[in-house]
This record gives structure tokens, sequence and C-alpha cells, in this order.
């Protein structure tokens, strides 16, 4: 695996991990409520729950590439329309203040663990993660180099640490977090151009590597 892929790959993690989302607002309405301990707890869920899409995938997508030469393409061209989609749609945005809801925040009153378990299971049933990983998780594979499921595993990882420290981040300065938010109201702006520029990239990543 080249250091290209793995830049490509950590810059694209990145700009899923920072997007807006249940993940993040999840992290950061838990700290303000209950405290950063309970956000870390909640970190750790979220990130664990990454180990649970890249088994699937790994176990997954390694034997469908080797029985079906073809399959790599058609994912290939299949991540490319779903980029283009997104980055669509991020142009077309209306540009809003971004608000943290505290009050509507799925916080319970467990202890760490059952909130660990909690951000587990918010993170396997989010729809962005699964989408990412069925559809433009796979363009960073190098079917040539053999060992699909190391290939896997090690940019899987490479997800769960970036995630993981990007959420106990919020966590631990969730109260200036949500000042800046409240400060800051056009933000979104800006990471929606972020983020328009990284999948522009990793489409032309996708097609010349």
């Amino acid at each position: 695996m080249t250091l290209e892929t793995i830049i490509s790959f950590f810059l694209t993690s990145l700009a899923l991990t920072i997007s807006p989302g249940p993940d993040i607002m999840y992290v950061l309405s838990t700290s303000l409520a209950k405290g950063k301990q309970f956000g870390i707890a909640t970190a750790i869920g979220l990130s664990s729950g990454l180990l649970f899409h890249t088994t699937l995938l790994a176990f997954g997508i390694s034997t469908l590439i080797v029985a079906i030469p073809w399959l790599f393409i058609a994912i290939k061209v299949f991540g490319t329309l779903y980029l283009l989609r997104i980055i669509y749609f991020l142009y077309k945005a209306p540009i809003e203040p971004i608000t943290v809801s505290v009050d509507k925040a799925p916080i319970s009153r467990s202890n760490v663990f059952q909130q660990v378990q909690q951000g587990l299971i918010m993170n396997i049933l989010n729809p962005k993660i699964m989408l990412f990983f069925l559809s433009l998780f796979p363009s960073f594979l190098h079917p040539e180099l053999g060992n699909i499921k190391m290939q896997v595993y090690t940019l899987g990882s490479i997800f769960m640490l970036q995630a993981f420290l990007v959420f106990c981040l919020i966590a631990v300065l969730s109260g200036y977090v949500s000042k800046f938010l409240k400060r800051n109201t056009y933000i979104q702006a800006y990471m929606n151009y972020f983020q328009i520029a990284v999948f522009i990239a990793l489409i032309v990543f996708m097609w010349i590597k």
C-alpha cells in the first residue's frame, strides 16, 4: 500500500468524520449534558463501530473481487457517481447556522459502559458510514498487491484512530466548540468547500492510480 493511498484515505475519512452529522452532534451534546468523560465514552463506542464495518468489508469485498474481476471497476464507477452526487448537494446546500440542541440529544442515565454501547450501536446504524464503506472504501484497495483483508484492516484502523481523536477532541473542548459554533454561524460553508475539494481530489485519484 502506497503512502499516497494512505494520505488520500486519511483526508477522505477525516472529511467524513468532521462533517456535521449524528455522530459529532451526539458526542457534543453528550459532553455538554453529562460531562467530558461520557463524551469520551461515546467516542470510544462510535470509533469501535468502525471495526464492525471494516470486518464486514474485509470478509465480503475481498472474496467478491477475487471471484468477479470486473466488480472492482463497477465499484469505482458507483463510487464516482456517489461522490458527484454528494458534491452537487454540498454545492447547492443553503448556508445556514449550525445549531446544537442538547434537549433533543439521545442521552440516557446510564453508566460509562452503557454510553460506549450506545455510541457503538449508533455508528453501526449510521447510513453515512455504511455508504462510505460500500461505495468509496473499496476504491482505495489494490487487488494487484494481494492480501486485501490486510489492506482493509490497515485503512480501517486509520479511520478508527482519526475518528476517535476527533471525537475525543470535541468531547474535551465541548464548551468551546459550542460557543464557537454560535459565534461563527456560517462555518458550514467552509466545511462544505473543504469536503468538495477532498471529494474532487478523490475522484481524480480513483481513476489515475
